[in-house]
């Protein structure tokens, strides 16, 4: 079963994404701020990480930077997912580290699984 830590401070969508990655056959994390979501990828090396920008203690351009400086978190992959379009900001994500991004508006529940699972994928053929 793959591992998925959510960092989201909005607690109605973290309920729904947890509940959604689980029925969707996912041993699933929680982390609502970026200090919490930092020691809970490190604790369950998670097989990928949904991570929100805008989050309180440490937002998370910041998680990136520190996952993608720890050799031990470094190759996690990581699904941004923003309300923030702008062009700096999605440049800052991918600067940091980040995999991929969405964008909340423009996201059903499904389709950000899709694409957690399209990453993964990716990810574990670039490491065979």
């Amino acid at each position: 079963m793959p591992k998925i830590v959510v960092a989201e401070d909005d607690k109605l969508l973290s309920g729904s994404l947890v509940s959604a990655f689980t029925e969707a056959q996912f041993e699933v994390f929680a982390a609502y701020d970026g200090e919490e979501a930092i020691a809970k990828i490190k604790e369950v090396k998670p097989d990928a990480v949904l991570l929100d920008v805008m989050m309180p203690k440490l937002d998370g351009i910041g998680v990136l930077w520190e996952l993608k400086a720890n050799p031990e978190t470094s190759g996690t992959p990581v699904v941004v997912l923003t309300n923030m379009a702008d062009m700096d900001t999605i440049a800052k994500i991918m600067d940091a580290g980040g995999t991929d991004y969405l964008l909340k508006s423009d996201q059903s529940i499904d389709k950000i699984i899709e694409k957690v699972r399209q990453v993964m994928a990716r990810s574990k053929a670039s490491v065979q």
